[in-house]
């Protein structure tokens, strides 16, 4: 039995949604370019911390001797610039570079030039670069080791081969590119539970295989309900609620 307020698992996913309301949809355009999170949002389905979002689609500013302000470019455009919202492949690109952050620090200069590098190696990869059937099965490979900049394989540029691998191995494509990810944070199952899959439930994470909103069971989590009249209210397994209860502590921490 859970008791009293446990709003440090929830996300409240109704104020992001309430900020769509200036999104520019274009039409004719695929509804995985469309925007659909914020980056706060996006960062929480992640497990990745909203600054460190940010300056992967908007860049950042650095102090030197010469230049109190001092820009360091961007990695990724977002689908919509001006309100800074992301789409469904935004998402996914993101999720991809998380693995640098994972169990590695590795340094923002050094992920914006390697990427740099991929997209100017084939214009095919121009526009997402870490989404391409190239990248997701061997460029992550090329990836790693442009990030280091050796020759010479290393221990920590094998850990990061793996990690790279785990990411990229849970984004699930279609013919026309990623549809669904399994996102993955520090201390938590490397399961395949919970989904965000490109037109079910507004494109927000899931029970994988049902319609079921983590956010909804959270929501009830939160209310200080209990685990297994949570389980028998949506008929399905306690650990499935206890699971979810975990990726919302997780992202609160």
């Amino acid at each position: 039995m859970l008791h009293g307020s446990q709003s440090h698992y929830l996300f409240d996913v109704s104020r992001e949604m309430d900020k769509l309301r200036h999104a520019k949809i274009v039409p004719g355009v695929d509804s995985r370019e469309q925007p659909l999170y914020t980056l706060k949002e996006a960062a929480y389905y992640l497990g990745v911390k909203p600054a460190t979002l940010t300056t992967w689609f908007y860049g950042r500013h650095y102090p030197t001797a010469d230049d109190p302000r001092k820009p360091w470019e961007r990695v990724f455009i977002p689908a919509d610039e001006t309100e800074q919202l992301l789409s469904f492949n935004n998402l996914a690109e993101a999720h991809v570079l998380a693995a640098t952050r994972y169990e590695h620090e590795v340094p923002f200069k050094s992920v914006r030039e390697a990427i740099k590098n991929i997209a100017s190696s084939d214009p095919r990869w121009a526009k997402h670069p870490l989404l391409s059937n190239d990248f997701l099965t061997n460029g992550y490979l090329l990836f790693v080791k442009d990030l280091y900049g050796l020759k010479n394989i290393t221990t920590e540029q094998l850990s990061l081969q793996e990690v790279m691998k785990e990411f990229v191995v849970r984004v699930i494509r279609d013919d026309r590119g990623p549809f669904k990810i399994f996102p993955l944070a520090k201390k938590e199952p490397k399961d395949r539970v919970i989904s965000i899959r490109a037109g079910i439930c507004g494109s927000r994470p899931v029970l994988d295989g049902t319609r079921i909103p983590v956010h909804a069971i959270l929501r009830r989590i939160d209310a200080g309900e209990d685990i297994d009249f949570i389980a028998e209210d949506f008929d399905i397994k306690p650990e499935l609620v206890e699971r979810v209860r975990i990726y919302g502590e997780r992202r609160a921490a």
